[in-house]
């Protein structure tokens, strides 16, 4: 997959600049009358009246000023943001304990600026019942996190643009005493986009850009978004900056991140680079992007630079995604499903019915270390022709020279049923023999109290082992075509 490997110095800049404060005794002198405050001891209590933005900039500097409070919103209002308060934000940045009431209301953006940004420490936003649309800005179209935390509960934020990463929104720690954290309860981030493209050197995550901070979905829709840039078209999470910290989480719990594309990148539902994904009944279906399809996690076969990334999934799907790399244009193997570049563990999770276009791994590629628990990986298919469109199931291969803990398979009282591919390995590829130098080595791959059925291939149907090795026990290697395993007698317990 091509990476931008630093961000550029014009969107670092952007991500980590601080927007001039209007004064706030100024703001609430000059919008007196359009605000009714009630001062109390734990803050403001502020009705914003349905007419225009300088309504609104003064409920947040009047909340600011008072160290928080609570903003109510006209019921179903549409506020429109036409000009800048302070750099590319419509309103002031949030440096409190504020709460905003939405009752319905919208807060619009008008494609002309971000809507809002929160810095930490001390800032820490929640809405409540909000639409945030028409964002745009270079970092977080629709919100920009610097630091501070943010919750949306049954919030919208649609229809937003960012330049260079985090379409609807960004959320980045620059300072490690002043951890990032972003929650959505019950909440929908759609129609986003990341519009910089491989040309600009932008990054990606067109619903959500998580850097290095927390960041649980519960109950959450994050669908149809796009990123053109290089990671993530629903979120990419993880140390895109620096690439050296392994401290971004990201929690989906009864959540759905579904029909996201990014057509130059890695991960068209969930990029996960140097952090910890967790993901519990929870859908990752229908997505697009070059490698990934799904789910892409690891920093890439164990190489530069170094560290760890982690993916869990329990009683969850990834299905009918799609890898849309042809050869020459990415990795030769770039999984439909899920690419494990690094450590992964399924439980109870069926990845079935992805496709990889042209090249190999319809469902599953691991280069990583991966085992499948009470899982099934059922109806991929690796849709191209000969050695390049292997492993329609599943392909696992080494990483390079020196790489550690690559290539490790273990698959437990799972199934891997009616894949196909049109090279070698309809359910699981151990190793792709490509000509030249550089052919994919197989790696440890076990199968125990597992099924591997009516999987299709021109040669291996069942499993294709090259230059690995893989140890059956208690597992059933039948009914496929035209044969179960190849080479002959390569692998012990397996016929015909």
């Amino acid at each position: 997959m091509k990476r931008n490997p630093v961000l550029p110095e014009r969107a670092w800049q952007m991500c980590v600049k601080r927007p001039t404060r209007i004064a706030v005794a100024a703001a609430t002198v000059l919008t007196l009358g359009l605000v009714s405050a009630a001062v109390a001891s734990a803050g403001v209590g502020v009705n914003v009246p349905c007419t225009d933005q300088a309504a609104l900039v003064a409920a947040i500097n009047t909340a600011n000023s008072a160290g928080g409070g609570s903003i109510t919103l006209a019921e179903g209002c549409h506020y429109d943001l036409k000009a800048a308060d302070n750099g590319e934000n419509g309103l002031p940045v949030v440096t409190s304990r504020i709460t905003v009431n939405g009752k319905g209301a919208t807060i619009d953006g008008t494609d002309t600026v971000r809507v809002l940004e929160v810095d930490g420490p001390g800032g820490n936003l929640s809405l409540r019942d909000v639409t945030i649309t028409g964002g745009a800005a270079d970092v977080g179209g629709g919100i920009a996190n610097m630091g501070g935390t943010v919750s949306l509960d049954h919030s919208q934020v649609t229809g937003n643009t960012a330049a260079v990463a985090g379409g609807g929104i960004a959320s980045a720690t620059f300072d490690p005493s002043s951890r990032a954290q972003l929650t959505l309860n019950h909440s929908v981030v759609s129609n986003n986009q990341e519009t910089g493209g491989p040309d600009a050197e932008a990054l990606g995550g067109g619903g959500i850009l998580n850097n290095v901070g927390t960041l649980t979905l519960n109950n959450t829709q994050v669908n149809d978004n796009t990123a053109q840039g290089f990671v993530g078209g629903g979120i990419a999470s993880g140390d895109y900056f620096n690439f050296s910290s392994s401290d971004s989480v990201l929690t989906l719990n009864n959540s759905q991140v579904n029909g996201n594309t990014a057509p130059n990148a890695g991960g068209g539902g969930i990029q996960n680079l140097l952090g910890s994904v967790s993901i519990n009944n929870s859908q990752v279906n229908s997505n697009t992007s070059l490698n990934g399809g799904g789910i892409s996690s690891g920093n890439g076969n164990g190489g530069v630079p170094p560290g760890t990334a982690h993916l869990m999934l329990n009683n969850s799907q990834v299905d009918g995604n799609t890898a849309t790399a042809a050869p020459g244009e990415g990795p030769p193997i770039a999984a439909g499903g899920i690419a494990n570049g690094s450590d992964a563990t399924l439980n109870n999770t069926q990845v079935d019915n992805n496709t990889a276009s042209h090249t190999s791994g319809g469902g599953i590629v691991n280069h990583g270390t991966m085992a499948l628990n009470n899982s099934e990986v059922n109806g991929n298919a690796a849709a191209g022709r000969g050695l390049v469109a292997s492993g329609g199931g599943i392909v696992n291969a080494q990483g390079p020279p020196g790489a550690v803990d690559t290539g490790i398979l273990t698959l437990n009282n799972s199934r891997v049923n009616n894949n196909r591919a049109g090279g070698d390995g309809g359910g699981i590829a151990n190793g792709v023999p490509f000509p030249g130098p550089m052919p994919l080595a197989g790696g440890a791959v076990t199968l125990k109290n597992t099924q591997v059925t009516g999987n299709s291939a021109a040669h291996g149907g069942g499993i294709f082992n090259s230059g690995g090795t893989v140890a059956l026990s208690n597992s059933a290697v039948t009914g496929n075509n035209p044969d179960n395993c190849e080479p002959t007698n390569s692998i012990a317990g397996c016929t015909g």
